[in-house]
């Protein structure tokens, strides 16, 4: 096993998660509870993953490290569409944003919010955003050193 499968693996894995989670949320009629521009944001973040996993599955196929620029520019674009959409939903649970990503004949539904998938959107958007940082900085110094793995 290759480092440039490992890696693939890992954007297969992620994408598929993310993927799952944005199809989860269109199946349960999400498109219909939030507002237009929330849905789009969901709508776009299915269509990143899909192309992520697409990308990812065809880069472990290759097996070709100078194959890795679109699925790791997905990848990044996935993780980044994706904390959005968390800090829109934990504003919208939250202070004076409450609901406001929600259709107002939908509030019903956020009555009393479950504080644990509050924090464990957050925590686990924190961490994808501090992925792409750490990715991106080892890609800029490993150019600048000249070292390919």
């Amino acid at each position: 096993m290759t480092k440039q499968r490992i890696y693939a693996i890992l954007l297969i894995l992620g994408s598929s998660m993310l993927l799952y989670r944005t199809l989860t949320l269109i199946f349960g009629g999400y498109l219909a509870i939030n507002y237009w521009w929330v849905s789009t944001l969901l709508i776009a973040e299915f269509l990143v993953d899909l192309a992520c996993l697409a990308s990812s599955i065809w880069w472990f196929v290759i097996n070709d490290r100078s194959r890795d620029r679109l699925p790791l520019r997905l990848g990044t674009a996935a993780a980044l569409l994706h904390a959005v959409r968390v800090l829109i939903f934990v504003l919208g649970r939250t202070g004076p944003f409450l609901n406001f990503d929600v259709r107002p004949e939908y509030h019903h539904l956020y009555g009393e919010t479950a504080w644990f998938w509050v924090y464990f959107a957050a925590t686990l958007a924190v961490l994808g955003v501090a992925g792409v940082i750490l990715i991106w900085r080892i890609r800029v110094r490993n150019r600048k050193t000249g070292y390919t793995s």
